[in-house]
């Protein structure tokens, strides 16, 4: 059954014409919290688009009022009970954002709302990203003693190495207009032209030669999964503080 078909899905696939998928995180009224059910089926969704002869690019965006919040707090403590059980989630995560980095097509991120934590950690993974002049980024996984794991191994190279040690560090929030002085960007847009805009580059990338522009990417996107077993440690680890399980209790108490 296809992706785009399943209910209660945390992703659905749409296919607006000139070979181009739009993604679509589809929790709205979680802000696109991401839970272990989101990353197995970005996982896959991803895969499954990886290996479509007819896909030439392809659109993340978020339903709702955000691209995504990032990680679901709420399941954070079944994660935190061990190490095993931190570094199987850790891992699941790497993967699924893997997959949107080792995607055979180019990959757009087109941003509105909040991207905070996993949010800003997917827009890493793909290769561009539009946002709409509502958009904030942020690492606040520092707030609740935990690492962007996956963004702060991808992120130097998009951003460098200041910026990166500065958000995942203070857990600030920037602006639109910031993300893109920074590079984390590549264009500011209206709200209202935020899709279009995102499709409309995608369209240009997919009229091109679908193996060379598999061969553009391969040749310029560096392997997140280089030195992989490391961060997934280092992330997990972090779980297992008692910082960090203080900060997760606090956050979920603020939300009752």
């Amino acid at each position: 059954k296809a992706w785009s078909e399943m209910t209660d899905q945390r992703i659905v696939v749409e296919y607006p014409g000139d070979r181009v998928a739009h993604v679509i995180m589809n929790r709205p009224e979680k802000l696109n919290a991401m839970d272990r059910k989101f990353f197995d089926e970005l996982h896959g969704v991803m895969t499954d688009l990886d290996a479509s002869p007819d896909i030439g690019a392809a659109i993340i965006s978020g339903s709702g009022r955000a691209f995504s919040a990032g990680g679901d707090i709420a399941s954070f403590p079944a994660v935190a009970e061990t190490f095993e059980t931190s570094s199987e989630h850790v891992d699941a995560v790497f993967r699924a954002f893997h997959a949107v980095e080792s995607c055979s097509v180019p990959v757009v991120a087109a941003i509105h709302g909040i991207a905070h934590g996993g949010g800003l950690e997917i827009t890493m993974a793909c290769d561009m990203a539009i946002a709409s002049t509502d958009a904030t980024f942020a690492f606040r996984e520092a707030s609740l003693g935990l690492i962007p794991g996956f963004g702060i191994t991808r992120a130097p190279e998009k951003i460098g190495l200041q910026w990166t040690i500065r958000l995942a560090s203070t857990a600030e929030e920037i602006d639109a207009s910031t993300a893109l002085d920074i590079g984390l960007v590549m264009e500011v847009v209206p709200p209202e032209e935020l899709i279009s805009s995102a499709h409309r580059l995608a369209s240009k990338i997919a009229t091109n030669s679908r193996a060379a522009v598999m061969a553009i990417k391969r040749q310029t996107t560096r392997n997140s999964f280089d030195g992989i077993e490391r961060a997934v440690d280092l992330t997990a680890l972090t779980f297992q503080t008692d910082e960090s399980r203080e900060g997760i209790q606090k956050f979920l108490n603020r939300k009752r």
